[in-house]
């Protein structure tokens, strides 16, 4: 029994010097992170570059541990506390990048300052876009609404740059500088556009692109330079067959609304993330359902009966403006592709998708 004891006391006392031992060692380890000395140093920062409200990281050494002298500085004269960045670590800070036109970013750790790096802020978030080929197609539908008749013919002659996606609340803000959407979330669809702002919109856009504006506004009325390569609202015609992307069908690519869309049986009656359904052929999404998008067209009912086939520009005049594509907030009968619809100038559930040609 004693040697029983005696090997078991032999065991423990091991266990309590290696325990010990790797006690020293992580303390060590610790003690060497807080104490690590030398100026601060930026290796890269993630991504290389962004928008404005976009949230980055920088990466490097000797950061320190946030203090009420340690500082992220844009440009020369904007300096970030570290309490206010949403995180402050010995080789990594992350921030939300604040509204400033600089090229350079350094950091400043007590009386130490770092290396400056070459930063690209765009004041917009990147917009993903596809290009969409010209093309030939049959706009309407045999069976659909008396508006939707007669099948015909139309074709696209210019190859089209188009957003993948509905324009965002967060694009928006950033050029506009307001939200007007009744859900207010940066990644959903902006909602409660009326046509005019839509318009307002892709000239400011086109602007901060360096583009040529589109639209001319006189009083409540706009004329449209076809001539200028900015930013505009799709044409009914062109808006059809981006949806259509070579189907006949009443809904794109797999022809189940579901698959596509959001409408008011499967949306819980609310607007949902850009792009989280299945795009169609022309890697577009959201044509179907989550919000109205607005056409550049006046309104007529018996307009395809004498529509041109080339380019078609809906008629000189109207009363109301056309939307396509369904919402959240409707039937699924709403989002097919040949379903035409003249909206008021204000409605919550609309929004808008943006094009241009092809230079």
């Amino acid at each position: 029994m004693y040697f029983l004891f005696k090997q078991i006391y032999k065991i423990l006392k091991k266990l309590f010097i290696i325990n010990t031992l790797l006690i020293l060692i992580i303390s060590c380890g610790e003690n060497t992170l807080i104490k690590e000395s030398g100026k601060p140093q930026i290796d890269f920062v993630l991504p290389s570059e962004f928008a404005i409200g976009d949230t980055i990281e920088i990466y490097g050494t000797n950061f320190g541990d946030p203090s009420q002298y340690s500082f992220l500085v844009f440009g020369d004269t904007l300096k970030i506390p570290a309490s206010k960045c949403l995180w402050w670590t010995i080789s990594k800070i992350r921030v939300i990048v604040p509204k400033i036109s600089t090229n350079k970013l350094y950091i400043i750790v007590d009386k130490d300052t770092s290396n400056v790096v070459k930063i690209k802020i765009n004041i917009v978030p990147k917009i993903d876009t596809v290009e969409v080929p010209s093309g030939t197609f049959i706009m309407g539908s045999r069976d659909g609404l008396p508006d939707e008749q007669p099948e015909h013919e139309v074709v696209i002659t210019s190859n089209l740059i188009v957003s993948k996606y509905e324009v965002n609340q967060r694009l928006f803000y950033q050029v506009m500088g307001y939200n007007p959407s009744l859900f207010k979330d940066y990644r959903l669809p902006v909602d409660s556009i009326e046509w005019s702002v839509a318009l307002d919109f892709c000239n400011k856009l086109s602007e901060i692109y360096g583009l040529k504006p589109v639209y001319t506004f006189t009083g409540n009325n706009a004329t449209w330079d076809t001539t200028a390569n900015g930013w505009r609202l799709p044409t009914e015609a062109e808006w059809e067959y981006l949806c259509r992307a070579g189907s006949n069908s009443d809904y794109s690519g797999s022809n189940v609304v579901d698959h596509l869309g959001w409408y008011n049986q499967n949306s819980g009656l609310m607007p949902h993330p850009v792009g989280t359904k299945q795009p169609n052929a022309f890697g577009l999404y959201d044509l179907h359902g989550n919000v109205w998008e607005w056409c550049w067209d006046w309104y007529a009912s018996n307009y395809y009966k004498n529509s041109p086939k080339i380019n078609p520009k809906g008629p000189i005049e109207g009363s109301r403006r056309v939307a396509r594509g369904g919402s959240y907030f409707d039937g699924n009968s709403f989002a097919r592709s040949s379903n035409r619809f003249y909206l008021p100038e204000f409605l919550k559930q609309t929004g808008f998708r943006i094009v241009r040609n092809k230079q």
